[in-house]
């Protein structure tokens, strides 16, 4: 069973082709991983690292996302800058 909802107000759930063309049209693929190491070994070409800051006990079924922080100093000032978040979840 996949944590990924199928529907969120505001946001498009996308395939990784259809992440990529919106990076070739302009848009940033942003990685939210938990740990840079997962960044290092397998982000995606030209994708941005977004630090989470979350407790020891995050990977709870019931952790709260409230409470993760994120570096979000990477994000683009243009708010119109279509983005593609994604993490190491294989689901």
């Amino acid at each position: 069973m996949s944590s990924t909802p199928e529907t969120l107000e505001g946001v498009a759930v996308v395939s990784p082709q259809d992440a990529l063309k919106i990076q070739s049209e302009g848009g940033m693929l942003i990685a939210a991983f938990t740990h840079m190491t997962d960044w290092c070994m397998r982000r995606a070409a030209g994708s941005v690292h977004i630090t989470m800051d979350v407790p020891k006990d995050h990977k709870r079924p019931d952790f709260d996302l409230a409470q993760a922080e994120f570096d979000v100093e990477a994000l683009p000032e243009d708010k119109d800058t279509p983005m593609v978040f994604y993490c190491a979840d294989n689901k």
